[in-house]
């Protein structure tokens, strides 16, 4: 099989190129930088197709080889002061709190500020359920929340300048901290591991590297605007509207072309939809159609007999029809000359002359000699014309040669031909008069685009039969007409031919609903095709966005997950459970039936919890366990999970013991006092008890532990300073009491006897507290202890022999004259207060007393 490091290096193979170049980044440098992230997005979008225009590509580099072999380097963190602590709970020390090596008991009272530091380090730190960090509820809100810590990193001492907004300190991250907070999410909740080997926090990092790039390919695709407008409301259910609303990168431009395609014929199909929408009475409309298309017939009509007027066919007809006419008219001319050549008078077969001729004629037939044969030349005839009698030969002889020249084919065919003419011309010079057709387009109610080329149209008819009518015979003529606006009529025609059917089906049943939804879709279909630029700029917006996508997949955790859970069963798992078995052993809650198990893997994160044995309704833990054994469970996963790490950081703890039983207590005790032989230790409590069960594991390990006291002062909470008189051990208890002597004479000295009297009280007070502790042990060699259940008589016992009649009495002393300042006196004995100098005495004496006592 392969080894775990070759299963690594190939699984790491088969993945994207941004994630190998991440992990040997990670590998390399142990974390990534904005730089880093910068070149990592690029590498991924650039592996799924996105551009990066006028960006330079970093080239992607795979993990090297037996990268997964190295070691991890531990780090080492303590905590060396705090101070300068702003708006944080009542917190307000004017010194700062010094915090030596080793292990270290901060003693104080309730509402001294225990509390207030463990809530500030566990935001600075880190922590779970890390709460909310508040200012002093009794004062204004501070313009921070803030506080510095001197700390050493693997033995370099440094400093931080905290302040709220800047979150959790990587180094000082390092750093465990438990109270009951953080206690009940060991029990109560599933739990993610706090310490993971180097390989897991490497796809730990892996992951987070992961979501960071999903949100920045997030807020790439953001900066892609789509380009179509917003589909209007009432066109969102339509077919259209449906398919603009879902365009995807895979859209076609044919596609986009079809859908947006709009034709005359649809806009068309669209005003007759609203024109039956507009009607509320379809059968009057029907009937107004009918009308209109009358007019439009006869426009139609009208405007097709000019088409065939003035074509081309009808020009040269017209004009050979002129020239035939002039031809003919010519010849009669020609041949009457010939005949009348010897009249008097000229002109005869002219217009005039024929004119008058048939007049005469008419007038002789129809009233002079209706009864003879026109020219009457007759005996008793006169002339019709000049009314003389025609008593000349010859003048009968010109009369009746004027009938037959009249009467001859040539002037027969000149006057057919006039005749023929004039029909023609007559019927080109009655042009539509411009009223007219006006009136029949505004009758067919034709829009204004129509009725301004069908004018236009009348005014070319009316201009180029004038040039026709003009035309010379011996030239050529085309009217050069465009008549195709009829032909466009002519579809009007047939599309209120349809409007008119549709009315009257409109008539017979009601359709509203139906001719509703289909204008409504060419209306979609309309203000789509208006869109297709638009379209077309949104499709290469969805392109990139559908990249981005992809790159997206490529940063996607399933992976990364599912073998750092893989990983977590082989490296973590086991491990972690014996850790925290052994705990429970030491903290001698063996008794207590619980397992500690694997949940859940998600996002590369591991997750356990607690569980009962044999619980069978499944009740949650913190439901069934008591109080003590709800805190001596948590306290071991705590220290099962923290304990994995190969860093050595301080541990800190918050009053650990609160609701343990005496047994639980010392074994509490002794574990905080073994961990201090690897690392710092910090607990924080109030318990007398906790104190004592600690000094007595210290002394059994051999080593030795810092107590700090804590006091609530006038100006605030968390100021350090010695413990208080009951918790220092005897000597320094002494030296604690002889050094407050100044302090005494000071306040004799300048504020006389009351204030003093006030002050040697307290000092005959702890005086007292010392001498009992001095008995408990010294003189008693600490056999017996309060707050301590065994007797302790090895190696301690043999010390009780050196007692002397004189001891006892000089303590017996001791104790008698400073109980009476323990206790009332009666009024006729009161007592004057101590002198300085007297308290002196006794307290030097003491103390030599002392020295000599365990020496001997």
């Amino acid at each position: 099989m392969p080894s775990l490091t070759e299963e690594l290096e190939s699984w790491f193979k088969g993945r994207p190129l941004w994630l190998q170049d991440a992990a040997r980044r990670l590998i390399e440098k142990g974390e990534l930088d904005e730089e880093d992230y910068v070149d990592l997005l690029k590498i991924c979008g650039t592996e799924a197709g996105v551009e990066f225009e006028g960006e330079e590509i970093p080239l992607a580099k795979s993990t090297p080889a037996a990268a997964f072999t190295k070691e991890e380097h531990a780090h080492k963190v303590e905590i060396c002061s705090i101070s300068n602590v702003v708006g944080v709970n009542a917190l307000n020390p004017k010194k700062p709190l010094n915090i030596p090596d080793g292990l270290t008991v901060i003693f104080g009272q309730n509402s001294a500020g225990k509390s207030g530091y463990t809530r500030l380090l566990k935001h600075v730190c880190g922590a779970k359920n890390p709460g909310q960090l508040y200012p002093d509820a009794f004062k204004d809100r501070p313009a921070s929340q803030s506080c510095k810590i001197e700390y050493k990193y693997d033995g370099n001492e440094d400093e931080l300048n905290w302040d709220i907004t800047q979150g959790i300190n990587k180094q000082l991250s390092a750093i465990e901290l438990y109270d009951t907070a953080c206690g009940s999410v060991y029990v109560i909740y599933e739990n993610q591991l706090a310490y993971e080997p180097p390989l897991l926090r490497l796809f730990a990092e892996l992951t987070a590297t992961s979501d960071i790039l999903s949100d920045r390919l997030d807020g790439l695709s953001r900066t892609l605007v789509s380009a179509k407008p917003l589909l209007p409301n009432e066109y969102w259910m339509t077919k259209l509207g449906q398919w603009y609303q879902t365009l995807t990168s895979a859209t076609t431009e044919a596609t986009i072309e079809q859908k947006c395609a709009w034709s005359e014929e649809d806009q068309q199909l669209l005003d007759a939809l609203n024109l039956r929408l507009k009607s509320p009475d379809p059968k009057a409309s029907a009937e107004a159609i009918r009308k209109s298309k009358l007019q439009v017939d006869k426009l139609l009509a009208g405007f097709r007999n000019w088409d065939s007027k003035l074509s081309d066919d009808a020009c040269s007809t017209y004009i050979v029809s002129k020239k035939d006419c002039s031809d003919k008219k010519i010849a009669a001319s020609e041949y009457a000359k010939s005949i009348f050549e010897k009249s008097p008078l000229t002109g005869i077969g002219e217009d005039a002359w024929n004119l008058l001729w048939e007049q005469a004629r008419a007038y002789s037939q129809k009233v002079a000699y209706p009864q003879a044969e026109f020219p009457n030349i007759g005996d008793d005839a006169v002339c019709v014309l000049c009314q003389q009698p025609l008593v000349d030969d010859e003048v009968k002889r010109r009369l009746t040669d004027f009938e037959r020249f009249v009467k001859g084919e040539l002037e027969s065919a000149a006057k057919t031909a006039k005749e023929t003419l004039d029909v023609t011309e007559e019927s080109l010079k009655h042009t539509p008069e411009e009223e007219l057709i006006t009136s029949m387009i505004t009758g067919a109610g034709l829009d204004d685009a129509m009725s301004k080329r069908l004018l236009a149209l009348r005014e070319s008819i009316t201009q180029k039969t004038k040039e026709l009518l003009e035309t010379e015979i011996c030239k050529e003529f085309t009217a050069g007409m465009d008549f195709t606006v009829l032909d466009e009529l002519v579809t009007l025609l047939e599309s209120m031919g349809e409007t008119e059917k549709q009315f009257e089906e409109d008539a017979k049943e009601d359709k509203r609903e139906v001719i509703k939804k289909e204008a409504l879709e060419l209306n979609t279909k309309k203000w789509i095709s208006q869109q297709k630029d638009a379209i077309f700029a949104e499709i290469l917006v969805l392109g990139k966005r559908a990249k981005i996508t992809q790159a997206k997949q490529l940063v996607n955790t399933t992976a990364l997950t599912r073998k750092k859970s893989s990983l977590a069963e082989e490296l973590v798992t086991a491990e972690y459970i014996q850790r925290f078995e052994n705990e429970i052993e030491k903290l001698g809650a063996g008794r207590i039936k619980v397992n500690l198990e694997k949940t859940r893997s998600d996002k590369g994160r591991v997750y356990f919890q607690i569980k009962l044995e044999g619980n069978q309704l499944e009740l949650p833990v913190d439901k069934i366990l008591s109080e003590g054994e709800f805190r001596i469970i948590s306290l071991a996963a705590f220290l099962a999970d923290v304990e994995g790490h190969a860093d050595k950081s301080t541990f800190i703890f918050d009053d650990p013991i609160s609701s343990l039983d005496q047994d639980y207590e010392e074994k509490v005790a002794e574990r905080l006092v073994e961990l201090s032989k690897s690392r710092q230790v910090l607990v924080f409590t109030h318990r007398l008890s906790l104190m004592a069960l600690i000094e007595e594991a210290v002394k059994k390990q051999g080593l030795a532990q810092n107590i700090i006291g804590l006091y609530k002062e006038p100006w605030g909470t968390g100021e350090p300073g010695l413990p208080p008189i009951y918790a220092q051990k005897t000597k320094a208890a002494i030296n604690t009491l002889i050094s407050k002597i100044p302090e005494g004479r000071k306040i004799l000295d300048e504020q006389g006897n009351e204030p003093y009297s006030w002050w040697v009280k307290g000092m005959c007070s702890n005086s007292r507290i010392t001498l009992e502790k001095v008995i408990e042990f010294d003189l008693l060699a600490d056999v017996v202890q309060r707050f301590r259940r065994s007797i302790t008589t090895q190696g301690k016992l043999h010390n009780v022999a050196k007692v002397t009649s004189k001891d006892c009495a000089y303590i017996d002393g001791l104790m008698t004259k400073y109980s009476r300042y323990e206790h009332s006196q009666p009024k006729e004995v009161s007592l004057p207060p101590l002198e300085p100098d007297e308290l002196e005495t006794d307290l030097n004496q003491l103390k030599e007393w002392r020295d000599n006592f365990t020496k001997r």
